[in-house]
């Protein structure tokens, strides 16, 4: 068995789950909070100035945000009707 792309998958073995992270001046954030006692998703969008707290995979609290997006464009987000339990996002 040979492997045709040996130098590609030693870089995702090494690297895994490195992604970029492109610079959010202006631009809005909106952040995701999921409380899990709940239930509830919460989507917050951020205005100039407010403070993000980025999520942390090993130290896990209420009032952190699951993810953040930053965006230079406005984001509407609603529940999909034709798929329940859906996500979706427009970008105006």
């Amino acid at each position: 068995m040979s492997i045709d792309h040996p130098i590609q998958l030693l870089k995702e073995v090494e690297t895994p789950g490195i992604e970029e992270f492109p610079e959010p001046s202006g631009k809005k954030a909106y952040g995701f909070k999921f409380n899990q006692s709940t239930g509830a998703l919460d989507l917050v969008r951020l205005g100039d100035g407010d403070f993000i707290k980025l999520p942390d995979d090993n130290i896990i609290n209420e009032d952190d945000y699951t993810k953040v997006v930053w965006s230079n464009k406005l984001l509407n987000f609603s529940w999909a009707t034709s798929l329940p339990g859906h996500l979706q996002v427009e970008i105006v």
